[in-house]
């Protein structure tokens, strides 16, 4: 029975992380376009920051957890594609974007990111402190999927 659920943890695990790796090259049509037209057309960095952040987000919360591993190598790659892109928006966005993306960047990924951690280490403990993040990772999770969905609703 233990054996069926460990093979069965490990299957949705590895489905997880093929959906979400797709899911992390879903933008690669709109940086082909940005590419091809050398501008950034009014696209917004926002959703990579988001993404860029949720997935250090759950790194973190990986680190507090145990036997994680999978967790820990998608949300890696998640890391590494996401600042690809907002490099690549950043070299391509006209400089108004590009200072908005930067004080994006600041405020979400070191402000917030930093806040995040150093509260949590200084004023939970233990369970506590896993329970903490991984609801602020769902929440920011939900946002990295949600957020395409405003662009369709907004089309």
């Amino acid at each position: 029975m233990i054996g069926n659920l460990a093979h069965l943890t490990l299957a949705f695990g590895l489905l997880g992380n093929v959906v979400s790796f797709m899911v992390f090259l879903a933008p690669i049509p709109t940086f082909y376009k940005v590419y091809k037209k050398k501008s950034t057309e009014g696209f917004q960095s926002a959703p990579y920051v988001v993404g860029l952040f949720s997935a250090m987000l759950w790194i973190y919360y990986a680190f507090l957890k145990t036997n994680v591993l999978l967790l820990i190598t998608i949300n890696s790659v998640g890391c590494f594609i996401e600042t690809f892109y907002i490099c690549f928006f950043l070299f391509y966005a006209p400089k108004k974007a590009r200072m908005e993306s930067l004080k994006l960047i600041i405020l979400l990924i070191v402000v917030g990111f930093g806040l995040i951690v150093v509260l949590t280490q200084f004023f939970a403990s233990g369970v506590t402190r896993g329970v903490i993040v991984g609801w602020i990772c769902l929440v920011f999770s939900l946002c990295v999927f949600v957020a395409p969905l405003g662009v369709v609703v907004s089309a």
